[in-house]
């Protein structure tokens, strides 16, 4: 109980401090507004083009496929990576590792927090503005909205402990912004950034399917028909790859810790 209680703390305090930076909340909101505007005037026309249907996918399902990856991406859960690797340049890791908490997180606790508000506020807002404005695609509600909060959750969890171990890597190679570099443009790809996974070719497809990568951002394609087929086997992937890159993590993070109190002493 006590180990929750300080997680949320953590979080509402980080959440807080976020909440009174109005200028980055503003940024947040210029930033999606721009990201939408641009993609939703290219697909508008591009859709015209086939008679608003590409590959069965409708113009609407495309659209809000998109907007849930753009909300994904104002929790800025890759900040994570930059932290760790900071502290380890600067030195200050040595200081946070020898505290009772766990260093990794406390990072989580202190990226979600700082951006739970621009996310939960984009969310809202850019929802009932996506309802007016572009519609709603057919949905199967009892299974869509239960799979969005779960592998929204389930991907973010997974995202944080992936850029963690980009972060951890900083104590062996010091810069890790190539690896970083080489990791999130594949997040980007694979999880559908500016081209919907149902556009895939069938080999991409399988990719962006199996991949722990593509599995970050799994809830971008809850809104498609075929995710009422998957959603049991897309959800099993997600809990199957945070149990791997946790162990992976757990035990990078074990040695790092090594690496840090030889150096230090």
């Amino acid at each position: 109980m006590k180990k929750i209680s300080f997680a949320f703390k953590t979080m509402k305090i980080f959440m807080k401090n976020q909440m009174q930076d109005k200028t980055n909340i503003m940024l947040d909101v210029i930033n999606m507004i721009s990201r939408c505007l641009i993609v939703f005037l290219l697909y508008s026309y591009i859709f015209k083009l086939d008679n608003d249907n590409i590959k069965n996918i409708s113009f609407e399902a495309s659209l809000w496929s998109m907007f849930i990856y753009f909300v994904l991406m104002v929790f800025n859960i890759r900040k994570i990576y930059k932290n760790i690797m900071d502290d380890v340049k600067s030195g200050n890791v040595e200081m946070y590792l020898n505290r009772p908490v766990n260093y990794i997180l406390f990072n989580c606790y202190r990226i979600i927090g700082q951006g739970l508000f621009s996310f939960l506020f984009i969310s809202v807002v850019g929802s009932i503005l996506m309802v007016l404005f572009i519609g709603v695609p057919e949905l199967n509600y009892h299974i869509f909205i239960p799979s969005i909060i779960v592998t929204l959750f389930l991907g973010q969890i997974l995202g944080l402990i992936i850029y963690s171990l980009i972060g951890l890597l900083a104590f062996f190679i010091e810069d890790v912004r190539p690896i970083y570099w080489i990791v999130d443009k594949l997040v980007m790809v694979l999880g559908g950034s500016y081209l919907p996974i149902s556009m895939f070719p069938r080999f991409m497809k399988i990719i962006a399917f199996i991949s722990p990568l593509g599995a970050i951002n799994f809830a971008s394609s809850t809104v498609y028909e075929s995710f009422n087929d998957e959603y049991m086997v897309r959800i099993g992937l997600q809990v199957l790859w945070i149990i791997i890159f946790g162990i992976i993590l757990k035990y990078l993070y074990k040695k790092s810790r090594e690496k840090a109190m030889i150096n230090g002493g």
